[in-house]
């Protein structure tokens, strides 16, 4: 049962019972009024006609008879009666029954509220002489209607009253109800609205809700209190859960959803396709030793801003396809970096990739030994097909090989050849641009970079040499970042034939000087790779003898040392392809593929290099170091030379000296 029911059971209750008990209290005194009326008539008249009686001329029994008929036929008396001294009865007069039952009161109500019907009795004398006994009885049937038609009013009004005001309190208390219900929804609703504006609320219609407005009012005051401090805590939450604490930048469990939620997008959206560029700063560590927290701290602030505004430059040119968020900075620990790049493909990417590169190669600082700290960097495709585990691994597979290798070049790992078919735009695009480059003698180009190795024979002057695609638009793409993409396209062993080409022209060029040119293994297991080399080194033979320098001589073709397993006929013929053009061959990343020691041997190569990561585990590991012993002794054996790049330390480059190998000291 509701409050209101409750309150308006207990009103009508209470007002039953009030009503009742006036309508009682007054049917009472009404009754106990006319008896005591009843008994002063009787009284009287009884008073009056004995003195009448009493008087001397009214002696006579006809007078006496005359005197008690006229009272007794006024019909206000049920009985008259005198009795003579000796018991005889001188008169009396009764009324009959059925006059005593005209009376309008019903039974009951005379049985529930019976009056009195007194009897009085008064001497008659004559003188001195008692005459007799005068009795006089009045009959009640009269105050019993008249106290019946007062009960009736009495009752009706009463009823009459109690209706009117059961039908009062029902209005009022629904009209209560009512305001209650929308004072109430109003001041409660107010704390939600009101809560963040400064505005009070309305005064109440009803003055008994002013107390209950002024506890909605203070509630609403710490409901805006406590909204603040909890909005203040989810921003702060917030911060904590998606930022890194020191940049600002999304962290990794920022960085994973918005990855799955480009990956769950539909195969036909933009956002569907993309790349993820992942860095790391390989000294931070070192940096953290050599320099305060709080400057390792502002330095790579500053890097995530300046990626930042590269990315956000990138977006206000209109890079991105419409409908695809920008380019998305995060910090994954405390040395990697990731940069998500969704809707974006093929050589845009690259262009992107570049320049952050760049620029985070002009912010590099020194670390203790004076070399300047290095980046790593790693970059990969995603298709609607991918998984967030594939991305990531693919981009931690290709970061360990290119720390393993000692490179700076940005390693690009293409998805995975079961996974499901790529976007045919991006392939397109790339199929157009590396076709256009091929057919194009302008857009291809050499870089050259100078390194000196200082090793058992002394300094020794090298050039290694990376192939590079300029565009119409004047920007430039280095080989690491499309020759992923030919070697996908089938185009690799073009692009080398390519190189070899532009090396041995620049050879022509710089008489005396050596160059190192990179040939991708894929190219080796292209049928028509061999017989086209064959053909260009038969054509620079042809003009070799009327130079006074020779260039093929001067030219060192290099590859991967894990072509001595994956190809060993292909590499077989090509080296002897080499040695037959009086050309040197060299492997790199012989740590990283110790099985082709037991090869070496079978093929005419002029050196051997290792990973400048590989040669500094070699203090503390000393599995490493007994394997730099053994690669070093086997050069040694079969007449190699073996050297060492990267960036190095006082104590590795004394260990790699001790071992013969050539240490690089321009880095």
């Amino acid at each position: 049962m509701s409050l209101l029911k409750r309150l308006l059971l207990s009103v009508t209750v209470a007002l039953l019972v009030i009503l009742a008990g006036t309508m009682a209290f007054s049917i009472g005194a009404a009754r106990q009024y006319l008896d005591g009326q009843l008994q002063s008539e009787s009284e009287n008249a009884a008073s009056s006609l004995a003195l009448s009686l009493s008087q001397p001329s009214n002696q006579d029994p006809v007078t006496r008879e005359l005197l008690m008929m006229a009272l007794f036929d006024s019909g206000q008396f049920r009985q008259i009666r005198l009795t003579a001294p000796d018991g005889e009865e001188l008169f009396a007069r009764q009324q009959a029954q059925a006059t005593q039952a005209a009376q309008e009161a019903p039974p009951w109500f005379s049985r529930l509220l019976p009056l009195t019907q007194p009897t009085v009795e008064r001497a008659v004398s004559d003188g001195w002489r008692q005459v007799g006994r005068l009795s006089v009885a009045v009959d009640n049937s009269y105050a019993g209607t008249a106290l019946w038609h007062s009960s009736v009013r009495m009752t009706a009004l009463v009823l009459v009253a109690g209706a009117a005001w059961a039908l009062f309190v029902v209005v009022l208390l629904n009209w209560f109800r009512r305001v209650l219900r929308e004072e109430v929804s109003a001041q409660v609703r107010a704390i939600g609205t009101q809560a963040s504006s400064n505005e009070r609320p309305l005064h109440p219609r009803v003055a008994e809700l002013s107390s209950l407005v002024s506890a909605i009012d203070d509630t609403r005051e710490r409901v805006r209190a406590t909204e603040h401090e909890q909005t203040q805590r989810i921003e702060s939450l917030e911060l904590e859960v998606n930022r890194d604490p020191v940049t600002r930048l999304p962290n990794r469990r920022y960085f994973v959803n918005e990855l799955r939620r480009a990956l769950g997008g539909d195969a036909g959206q933009a956002a569907s396709h993309g790349h993820v560029l992942l860095f790391r700063q390989r000294d931070l560590q070192a940096l953290n030793t050599d320099m305060t927290r709080a400057n390792v701290d502002e330095w790579l602030t500053g890097i995530g801003l300046r990626v930042g505004e590269i990315l956000a430059a990138q977006a206000a040119s209109g890079a991105y396809p419409q409908g695809t968020p920008g380019g998305q900075l995060a910090r994954l620990n405390s040395s990697d970096f990731v940069v998500l790049l969704p809707g974006m493909q093929g050589p845009q990417a690259m262009h992107l990739v570049q320049q952050i590169r760049q620029m985070l190669q002009s912010l590099r600082v020194a670390v203790a030994d004076g070399t300047w700290c290095r980046w790593a960097y790693a970059l990969t495709d995603y298709t609607p097909s991918s998984s967030v585990s594939d991305v990531l691994s693919r981009l931690d597979h290709a970061l360990m090989r290119t720390e393993s290798a000692g490179y700076t070049e940005v390693e690009y790992v293409a998805y995975d050849a079961h996974e499901a078919q790529r976007s045919a735009a991006g392939e397109g695009q790339w199929q157009q641009l590396l076709s256009a480059a091929l057919a194009d003698a302008q857009q291809l180009a050499l870089g050259i970079s100078g390194q000196t190795y200082e090793g058992p024979q002394g300094r020794e002057e090298r050039n290694e040499a990376s192939l590079e695609l300029r565009e119409p638009g004047g920007q430039t793409l280095s080989g690491s970042l499309f020759l992923p993409v030919a070697v996908r396209l089938g185009l690799s062993a073009d692009f080398d034939l390519r190189a070899i080409a532009l090396g041995l022209h620049w050879l022509q060029q710089h008489a005396g000087a050596s160059l190192i040119v990179r040939v991708s293994l894929p190219s080796l297991g292209q049928a028509h790779f061999l017989p086209k080399l064959q053909a260009l080194l038969g054509q620079q033979s042809s003009q070799d003898p009327s130079q006074a320098h020779p260039a093929l001589p001067r030219l060192i073709l290099e590859l991967d040392a894990h072509g001595v397993i994956a190809y060993p006929d292909e590499l077989a013929m090509f080296c002897t392809l080499a040695r037959q053009n009086s050309i040197c061959v060299g492997l790199r990343r012989l740590d990283q593929q110790p099985m082709a020691l037991a090869h070496l041997h079978a093929l005419p190569l002029a050196y051997v290099k290792l990973g400048g990561d590989f040669a500094a585990h070699s203090n503390d590991n000393p599995g490493s170091r007994h394997l730099l012993q053994a690669m070093a002794q086997t050069a040694r054996e079969l007449r190699l030379r073996v050297y060492a790049a990267g960036a190095l330390d006082a104590k590795a480059t004394t260990l790699l000296r001790q071992q013969g190998v050539g240490v690089l000291v321009n880095p």
